[in-house]
Formats: structure tokens, sequence, C-alpha cells
């Protein structure tokens, strides 16, 4: 498919909007459509979607990227699925009007466009690590600071936890789904000769049975049966089905879960010893432990940069990882991702954006990082038992009673530094 683009939207005669009666183009002019068609839609760029295509000009022309586009912002703006999205476009003149697509004789998208498109821009992000619709977003909200010209000197940045639509798990229903997951997908292929005994994992009851009919036994009886198991199918299947994710995640949970006695017997690992990103649920993998503010947290977490003055705010920068992924590692990426300044910013965030590595970084970059002493969590104790002279900036004593024979004091972020 050769990539074309849609440059210019030709008004026809026969344009669907033209031919409509006043009554309802007064009502589109003055709907949200107008808006969307005349800043939003213009913004899109999309020259930069062209690697998603072949530059072979004799091949068939894609859909019109801007279109696409525009159509996947609209859908998130109404929270519509993909089957609603394409009827609001067939059958609402607004959705056409606001991607100039009146004039088309029928509107340029099938019950596929939307899929396919998504399927090249996670191949094309597997490929080469760019998210070319994140890349998209950011730079469309730099252009709407412009037009609503909020001022791009000041930035707040925070973070935000997204939890997982995956059910909350025991460590007995981890390592048991993770069982028969691997069992029935043996079974599948038929080559299930050299596992006896576990036939019972592909009864739908079995599940209940194991983790909440069995109460009356010990937990860690039932958890070393399933560790059990787990060892013999990774003996028995060898490295014959290592591509499986199954196979995969059985040997992941067992390293994270489990630990090797002198008998070379495996056993559950004390839940001290677990990491917060092992496994929490098969069926979302990448999804990890995390507390904050004093909430449980299995999913993962989003760094939010809003542009902000007194007109109004916008978010122009975003990311996202998994949960473990620390707030000071997004204030340095982000840092990195803004690069050089050519006019002074200040971006303002909590106490956990900062330390000295990213103070420096930013500084060296023309961007002022002022963080908060609100850290989101209780500060140790013994921080208050530091004694400091506010007019010197010096660390008088330490919670020994010591003096320290060299302090720092950086005005910028107003952390002192001591050695003793």
């Amino acid at each position: 498919m050769a990539f074309v683009l849609n440059e210019s939207q030709q008004i026809t005669m026969d344009d669907r909007f033209l031919n409509l009666d006043e009554r309802t183009k007064k009502f589109v002019l003055n709907s949200w459509a107008k808006d969307f068609a005349e800043i939003i839609f213009p913004a899109i760029n999309e020259r930069r979607f062209s690697v998603l295509y072949s530059d072979n000009a004799a091949s068939r022309p894609n859909s019109p990227v801007n279109a696409i586009i525009g159509s996947l912002i609209l859908k998130e703006m109404f929270n519509l699925t993909d089957d609603e999205l394409l009827a609001s476009i067939l059958c609402d003149v607004r959705f056409q009007y606001a991607l100039h697509t009146t004039s088309f004789k029928s509107q340029p998208f099938s019950d596929r466009t939307f899929s396919r498109f998504r399927e090249r821009l996670y191949l094309y992000y597997l490929e080469t690590g760019r998210d070319l619709l994140h890349e998209e977003m950011e730079a469309m909200a730099n252009v709407f600071v412009k037009y609503f010209d909020i001022n791009p000197s000041v930035k707040r940045m925070d973070s935000i936890m997204v939890s997982s639509s995956c059910k909350k798990m025991s460590r007995l229903e981890i390592l048991y789904t993770c069982v028969a997951n691997m069992v029935k997908a043996v079974y599948k292929t038929g080559e299930y000769q050299n596992l006896k005994n576990m036939e019972h994992y592909l009864d739908e009851e079995d599940r209940n049975k194991t983790i909440y009919h069995r109460k009356n036994e010990e937990i860690s009886k039932r958890l070393q049966e399933i560790i059990d198991d787990a060892s013999i199918l990774i003996k028995e299947l060898g490295e014959a089905y290592f591509e499986l994710p199954e196979y995969q995640l059985l040997q992941r949970v067992l390293k994270e879960q489990t630990e090797t006695t002198a008998e070379g017997k495996l056993t559950p690992v004390g839940k001290e010893k677990i990491s917060p990103d092992s496994l929490q649920n098969p069926s979302d993998p990448d999804a990890t432990y995390r507390k904050k503010a004093g909430k449980d947290n299995k999913g993962y977490v989003g760094n939010l940069v809003e542009t902000v003055d007194k007109k109004g705010s916008i978010i122009t920068n975003y990311d996202y990882d998994v949960n473990t992924h620390s707030d000071s590692s997004f204030c340095k990426e982000t840092i990195e991702k803004l690069g050089k300044q050519e006019k002074a910013i200040t971006i303002i965030a909590d106490g956990a954006y900062g330390s000295l590595e990213n103070i420096e970084l930013a500084a060296k970059n023309n961007i002022n990082l002022i963080t908060t002493a609100l850290i989101g969590k209780v500060p140790d104790v013994i921080q208050s038992e530091f004694e400091l002279n506010e007019t010197t900036h010096e660390v008088v004593k330490c919670p020994r009673g010591e003096k320290p024979y060299k302090t720092r004091y950086y005005e910028k972020s107003g952390l002192y530094r001591a050695s003793l």
C-alpha cells in the first residue's frame, strides 16, 4: 500500500454539507465539529506516518492518514468502540465535517481501517522502538499551546497510578494458573504422554477445589504441590516448548516465587524476597506492584507534563511505564526528551522527582527544575534531627552531634549536602 498525502480536500458541487438545509448547517457550525475541523484536523502531520507504507507509487494508495488520526481522536473524545466510531462517521455529518470527508462519495473507512492502522503502528514500534502516535499527540499539543497563546515557560509534572484490569491474585492463584495454562497448551499439541497425573488441571472445577475448597489444608502444602507439578513440567518438556508464552511465564514464576534447597528441591520463597516487579497475573505479564501514598497498586504509572499559565493548561508531554518506574527516572527522561531549550523554562514537580543528577542535567538544558518538599511518603525521622543554620546555609551538626567538615547548599532546590 503506497503512502499518499491528503493535503487538499476539494469541495465538489455535490458536497454533502453544501446540500444540507440551512438549519442543519447552523447546528453543525455551532457544534464541536467546526473547531475540530479548523484547529485539530489541520495540525495532524501525515508525513510522520509515511514510514508505515510502501514507497511504491504503483501500489494501491492508503486511506487518508489525517482522517484516520482524526477519527482515533474522536473515538477517545466520545468513548466509542470501533464499530460505534464507524457508524458515527457514516451517519453523522458532524463527524464528516470534522474529518473533511463531506465531499467523498463514500467514506474512506472500512470495518478494518482502524485495527489495521493500529497494527501498523504496533509492528513499527516493535521494530524501531518509536511510538508514532505518541509523538504526534505531543507535537499537536505544542501546536495548541501556540494557538491558545499559553506561555510555554512554566510546566508542572506529576505521575498517576494506572491500575491493571487484571484480577488481583494470591501467589497460590498465580502459580496454579501458570501451571494450568501450560498443561492446557501441551494437551492442545497432543504431546501429553509424559504428563501423567496432571489431567485434573484440565477440569474447570479443579481451580476452585484447589484454591478455595481445601481451606482445611495448609496453604503451604497446596503451594508446594503446585510447585512440584511445575518443576516436573519444566523437566519433562525441556526446551521443546520454550517459544510458548505459557512456558516462559511458568519459568518466570518459578524463578520469582521459589528457591532451591540444599537437596535440590524447589520450595516457596519467603514473601519478603518476592520482587515488586514479579508476575502479578498471567493475563497481564507486564503489570507490577507498587505502594504509593499508602495504597497498593498493581499495574502501571503514567507521567504527565502540563504547560500552564493564567490562560489555561494543556498536557504537552506524557509517558507510560510499569509502576516500579520511579518519578526520578521519569524526570531524567523528560528532561532528555525536551532537550536544550532556547529560552529558559521552569518545571515544577514534587520531591520524588528531585536529585542532584536531575537538577544538574536540567541546568545544562536551560531548565530550572523546582521540586517541592512533598514527596508522597513520610520522611525519615532522622532528617528532622539535623541542625541547620538557615542564614549561612550550613549543616551545624548531624544527629550524632558531629559537625560536617564541608557543606554545600543548592539554592534552586533548597537541598543541603554535607560531608563528615
